[in-house]
């Protein structure tokens, strides 16, 4: 058997895409890698397991071969999950992103009306610790993560 050579992408199940679009590319700064398509052949439906899906899909990223696929599922169409706040329970999941200055980010986000969590002080840690961190959501309750690190040490491999 073959070992995992990558980590392709990390999918979001959205209830709108424009919006969650406006989000990840207006008030991140992310970049529509592809899309917006609709989705609604039999592979899509063998692959995620309906009869007869159809979606709409996007992808938004900031290059460097990792993305964010958010889906749409227009049928079979689900209300929003009443455990999504909760980011303790299992099968909760988050992306994190590197950033130069969590701090400015945080007060971005707060600014545009988005709760944050995290500590207002950077802590001591090695790379690739997090030395500041906040979490938050987007539109449709998907968790997010922005840390800072410190420099990567030149001893380090490429990844």
């Amino acid at each position: 058997m073959s070992e995992v050579q990558n980590i392709y992408h990390t999918g979001f199940v959205v209830h709108n895409l424009d919006k969650s679009l406006d989000f990840y590319t207006r008030v991140l700064g992310m970049k529509i890698e592809l899309g917006p398509v609709v989705l609604e052949t039999p592979w899509i439906s063998a692959v995620v397991g309906y009869k007869n899906v159809k979606m709409r899909q996007a992808w938004v990223g900031v290059g460097g071969g990792h993305f964010i696929e958010l889906n749409e599922y227009v049928n079979p169409r689900a209300s929003v999950r009443s455990d999504q706040f909760d980011r303790n329970r299992p099968g909760s999941a988050h992306v994190a992103m590197i950033v130069d200055d969590v701090i400015k980010w945080r007060q971005k986000l707060n600014t545009a009306g988005i709760k944050t969590f995290g500590p207002d002080y950077e802590r001591e840690a090695e790379w690739p610790r997090a030395r500041y961190a906040t979490y938050f959501q987007d539109p449709d309750g998907n968790w997010l993560e922005m840390v800072s690190r410190a420099p990567e040490p030149k001893h380090c491999k490429p990844h």
